[in-house]
């Protein structure tokens, strides 16, 4: 029998099939994780900022890994921005091609995500961490020409381009460079609002110098009324700017390398300044406190899995004369006293026969010569190294090997390595050079003499200073499209001269100068310690309480540094504790600048500030504790506490300045136990005394200093014994 279909036909069959194939494939959903919706229609990818907000109510460590594992998907892009000629970074990696690699580092994973643009052959790498034990997230971006032919010219580069929600009142903290004021590296606070609008524009910049922390520090804290904040750092030893843009509940922040506009040519690359974002919960302090641990941990050279230890250190002056230094290494061990390092100083080099005593008189600043002058040291620095060594002590040797002086005979032998003010002039002997690190030849003459000094003189520390404005020397090299490539490859330079001098000596230290802290930025922080965090204290007249604002203002960015406090009045206690830091640089000359008399110097003065530092020094690695603001006024009180969660120890410095009419104050201390007892020790008197942690909680510790112009140095530490007296002070 016929079916009745089969009677239909045959173009209605065909008609009716098609229409069934149409319904089944409508039917059907993707191949996917069961359960999972389909795959929505492409979007316009997010903002990295929008990204990581819906992580920011759940905080943890987790705050920005959304947002890093949406940007190899396109779901976000990252927080940078660019322009190459008439095209923003917006169009170009949305349609790019996305590649990533990821490999293990000591912080976290690594990620290289690369976009490479078809249409111009641009190709912008990413090299992200995401920290595994910090809410932190850093990266580097790297521009490649992959084409054949030079590019348009890159401009607008922001390394960091990224919004922030702020919400209620918000508040900037930041702090001033190293530029020899009474303000330096004071801890300030910044409105982000006035009275009539929630609105605010602020600048910061590296200063006009080429070296990254004279007018700001490369760092600000921003934050919120909702008890979250966003601290960032900067990792560029060059011209770096940064923007906040607050406009209502989110600030746009802005920051990478200043002045670059670039035209790539074929096959070539440059990075550009490290961006690193801390998100922190609680108060301001809190995360200035992550910020120090974070650095402690992977931003400061390790020793034998251990952060460095600053030491304490007897500066010498390389123009003295070996038998001086010599003598002083002697009364040293004479004396006892505990000093970690010896420094020789600048003077030490060249063929002057001219006496050289300190850094005010002789020739030490014609610089280029780095062989030891045999007029001051006829045996070289051997003898001084062998017996600091013989002493118990480091040694450690100053050097700057980026300014010469023409006229010296590397600058005449290969004056293609060095860089002028005046491009083009004719130059003049004794006109002050820049050894351009960016030159590959030499840079390999600085690794070689550098090294050799390190290995002829058993250096433990090497020291390097640059007294000079980069910036006037980079410029004036750069074509007009090519302007910035100078600066960078410079400083790529800088970076794989001291990455290679750590190589070739493992255990080597490297102290940090470079006129005293004007280069304190992330990138410098991983590879070296500032042993002499201001040229402030070049000068006998230094005002304590000068020096003061100036230790605590860096504690809250950077635990580790030191300086000196200028010894001309010894047994000034007040005077020698306001140095405020990990470590000192401490002698009976001052480098040549002092003179005393070894039968009347008083050396168990000297011998108890040594010991005070060494003792105080372990706390400088934990928390910082601010018991007063960083104020610079005379008739102010001063004081922090040092904390060590992991000990529940610690100390407690505090200065009555001498235009002060306060006697007596309480202060709140951080991480106290309410379940403890604390045991408090005088080191001025030695009195000791025993104060409950609820007591400390609820009343905080009373604290009296009678005499104007006085400091207290106070050292606790928890006890589960009760002491005979609780509560109060002695």
């Amino acid at each position: 029998m016929e079916s009745a279909h089969a009677r239909e036909p045959a173009s209605r069959r065909r008609t009716a099939f098609a229409v069934l194939i149409v319904f089944a494939l409508l039917c059907i959903r993707p191949i996917g994780t069961p359960g999972q919706a389909a795959a929505p229609a492409a979007k316009t990818p997010r903002a990295f900022g929008e990204a990581v907000e819906a992580a920011r109510g759940s905080g943890g460590t987790e705050v920005f890994r959304q947002a890093i594992a949406d940007l190899p998907e396109g779901k976000c892009l990252p927080p940078i921005s660019f322009r190459l000629g008439d095209q923003t970074q917006a169009g170009m990696l949305e349609r790019a091609q996305r590649t990533q690699a990821t490999r293990p580092g000591p912080a976290g994973d690594v990620r290289d995500i690369t976009y490479l643009d078809p249409a111009t052959g641009l190709s912008c790498r990413i090299e992200l961490t995401e920290y595994r034990d910090y809410p932190a997230v850093e990266w580097v971006a790297h521009f490649t020409n992959t084409g054949t032919k030079a590019l348009p010219v890159l401009t607008d580069v922001a390394a960091l381009d990224f919004t922030w929600r702020c919400e209620g009142d918000a508040f900037l903290f930041r702090a001033p460079g190293a530029a020899e004021t009474p303000y330096d590296f004071q801890f300030q606070r910044e409105p982000l609002q006035t009275i009539r609008a929630r609105r605010a524009n602020l600048t910061m910049r590296a200063g006009n110098e080429g070296r990254p922390s004279v007018d700001w520090l490369p760092f600000f804290n921003l934050q919120s009324s909702s008890g979250e904040g966003l601290i960032v750092a900067i990792g560029w030893t060059g011209q770096w700017y940064a923007e906040i843009h607050r406009d209502g509940p989110t600030a746009h922040l802005r920051a990478g390398m200043e002045g670059l506009r670039l035209a790539l040519r074929p096959g070539e690359s440059i990075r550009s300044p490290r961006i690193l974002l801390l998100s922190w919960r609680g108060q301001p302090i809190d995360g200035q406190n992550q910020l120090r641990r974070l650095l402690l941990r992977h931003h400061t050279p390790q020793i034998a899995g251990r952060p460095v230890e600053v030491p304490s250190c007897y500066g010498a002056w390389g123009g003295s004369p070996t038998p001086v230094h010599l003598r002083q290494i002697e009364l040293i061990r004479e004396k006892k006293l505990p000093y970690d390092c010896y420094w020789i100083d600048a003077g030490w080099y060249g063929t002057s026969e001219k006496p050289c005593p300190n850094v005010f008189e002789g020739e030490w600043g014609k610089t280029g010569n780095w062989c030891v002058n045999r007029n001051y040291h006829p045996g070289g620095l051997k003898p001084v190294s062998d017996k600091a060594h013989a002493a118990g002590m480091q040694f450690l040797l100053w050097g700057e090997p980026e300014r010469a002086r023409h006229g010296a005979p590397v600058t005449v032998e290969h004056p293609e390595w060095f860089l002028q003010g005046r491009p083009g002039q004719p130059r003049q002997t004794g006109e002050d050079l820049v050894l351009n690190l960016g030159d590959p030849g030499a840079r390999a003459w600085a690794v070689e003499t550098i090294s050799k000094l390190v290995i002829e003189n058993g250096l433990d520390w090497y020291r390097q200073d640059f007294n000079t404005w980069p910036l006037a020397f980079w410029g004036p090299a750069d074509a007009p499209d090519r302007q910035g490539l100078t600066e960078i490859r410079y400083v790529e330079g800088l970076y794989a001269f001291w990455d290679e001098l750590l190589r070739r000596h493992p255990g080597l230290r490297i102290d940090n100068c470079s006129s005293g802290g004007r280069r304190l930025d992330i990138e410098m922080l991983r590879r070296s310690v500032p042993l002499w965090r201001d040229d402030y204290n070049c000068f006998p007249h230094i005002d304590p309480e000068t020096v003061q604002v100036h230790g605590f203002g860096l504690t809250y960015w950077l635990p580790l540094h030191a300086a000196s406090p200028f010894n001309n009045a010894p047994g000034d206690t007040y005077r020698f504790r306001s140095v405020i830091g990990p470590g000192v640089v401490f002698g009976m000359d001052e480098g040549g600048n002092v003179k005393y008399d070894e039968r009347t110097y008083p050396w168990d003065w000297h011998r108890k500030m040594l010991a005070e530092v060494r003792r105080a020094k372990p706390f400088w690695y934990g928390d910082m504790v601010p018991l007063t603001t960083c104020s610079a006024a005379p008739d102010a009180w001063l004081a922090l506490q040092l904390h060590r969660p992991d000990q529940n120890a610690g100390v407690i410095l505090a200065f009555r300045r001498a235009a002060s009419p306060i006697t007596a104050a309480e202060f709140r201390l951080g991480g106290m136990l309410p379940t403890v007892d604390y045991v408090f020790e005088d080191a001025d008197s030695g009195a000791t005394w025993t104060v409950a942690g609820k007591t400390l909680a609820d009343k905080g510790l009373p604290f009296t200093m009678p005499e104007r112009r006085s400091s207290r140095l106070v050292f606790y530490a928890a006890t589960t014994k009760p002491g005979q007296k609780i509560g109060g002070e002695r």
